[in-house]
């Protein structure tokens, strides 16, 4: 029996989005607000995962990504489910900026972050995550939980550390194919959507050319007689194809290309599911350059009999510019034995890098291929949805079309 998780013992829905301001003066900032609503089936099972229903807590687009930047960091070798995009440069029928309060691009963003909260509650591990169900309960305190766990101290240092112009000096073969896909799966399905949304575009035209197709044969019936019942017939049919089929694109649009949007969108969180073994793997070769870098000073330095040679004075010493700027053997034992302790330093801390390693690269290996089973499944369906709405806009010309013969034929015919 497959594991189960949030999402088989209740429902998470963003039930509604308004405007809000902060503060009370005039000048305060303007946002939005999206209620979540969970709602649990059964008491008792909602108990086993510590959920209950909530009526509506009120959440903006920050606290979505707020929760985001929790699970990336608090589980570095899962794929977090990616957000919606903050800004929409355009819709599906226009070219034009889109303002951000605009109703539509708001129901789009709405969509989104369902999505997103589907996703986590779905996931194996991420579903059970105390912080999340606090998110779906809670109303600001929850905040309050996640900062709690500092999770944004985690891998601090090594996030600065590292540039993009650093260049790994052995990266695993997988993840850098991991990463090619990504960003041609976004090129991909970005070009997809242009299509598609040209596609729609023509199709919303011709349909709305229907609809004065309509108006014209009504506009006829008014100086006929005979005539008159059936002019009238072929611009209400007309009509209603144009109605209906702008209902399908409308549909299209949600069911297709927005789950289209969130798998061009996973390329954000393919890249920075890479970025964490990246991390790793610079602070296993940082460490690993600290070593070679102590072992060279202490090789430089020479070995102890050396300078003990040194100390006893059988040494040259006749006057000799170069003796000017060599360590006294004081001075080469004393940076010898802080070597020693450094080096000693950085290699106890390269079996636990090691170790830390090989813990994400297994774990990742089973995300990944969870990933790819959902993509599969979730791709599969979504194209399927889009295959069944383009028989749809047939049929309703069909339909249309047989009504108007249906209208101009003799009884019977």
């Amino acid at each position: 029996m497959p594991k189960q998780h949030i999402l088989s013992v209740a429902s998470i829905v963003i039930e509604d989005f308004e405007k809000a301001k902060k503060g009370n003066d005039y000048m305060g900032d303007v946002f939005v607000i999206y209620k979540v609503v969970t709602t649990v089936f059964e008491f008792d099972k909602g108990l086993q995962y510590g959920l209950k229903s909530s009526s509506g807590v009120w959440h903006r687009y920050s606290e979505f990504d707020l929760l985001y930047q929790y699970l990336l960091h608090t589980y570095p070798s899962h794929i977090i489910p990616p957000l919606p995009e903050k800004k929409l440069s355009a819709n599906i029928w226009t070219k034009m900026t889109i303002d951000k309060f605009d109703s539509e691009y708001l129901e789009h963003r709405k969509i989104g972050l369902e999505k997103f909260l589907h996703r986590v509650g779905s996931h194996p591990i991420l579903h059970s995550d105390d912080i999340f169900k606090a998110f779906l309960m809670k109303g600001e305190e929850w905040k309050e939980m996640a900062d709690s766990t500092e999770f944004r101290t985690k891998n601090e240092g090594y996030i600065k550390g590292i540039t993009a112009s650093y260049q790994l000096k052995h990266c695993d073969p997988r993840f850098s194919e991991l990463r090619t896909y990504a960003d041609e799966l976004e090129a991909r399905i970005n070009a997809l959507l242009k299509v598609t949304q040209s596609i729609a575009a023509k199709n919303r035209q011709s349909y709305n050319y229907y609809k004065d197709f309509g108006k014209s044969f009504s506009d006829w019936s008014a100086i006929e007689t005979t005539l008159a019942i059936p002019l009238q017939k072929i611009g209400h049919h007309l009509d209603n194809l144009e109605g209906a089929g702008n209902v399908l694109l409308l549909e299209e649009d949600v069911k297709f290309c927005e789950n289209m949007r969130e798998f061009a969108n996973y390329s954000y969180s393919l890249r920075d599911f890479i970025r964490k073994y990246e991390l790793l793997q610079y602070k296993i070769e940082v460490i690993q350059a600290t070593i070679e870098t102590k072992k060279a000073g202490l090789d430089a330095l020479g070995n102890p009999e050396a300078v003990e040679d040194d100390a006893a004075g059988e040494v040259d010493r006749r006057p000799n510019i170069g003796n000017l700027f060599k360590q006294s053997a004081q001075q080469k034992e004393t940076r010898r034995n802080k070597l020693l302790v450094e080096l000693s330093e950085a290699e106890e801390q390269l079996g636990p890098a090691l170790s830390e390693l090989e813990q994400f690269l297994a774990e990742a290996e089973v995300e990944i291929e969870l990933w790819k089973k959902e993509k599969f499944a979730s791709l599969t369906h979504t194209l399927r949805i889009y295959a069944k709405l383009q028989l749809q806009h047939a049929q309703q010309g069909l339909q249309c079309w047989q009504a108007v013969k249906s209208a101009i034929s003799p009884a019977g015919k």
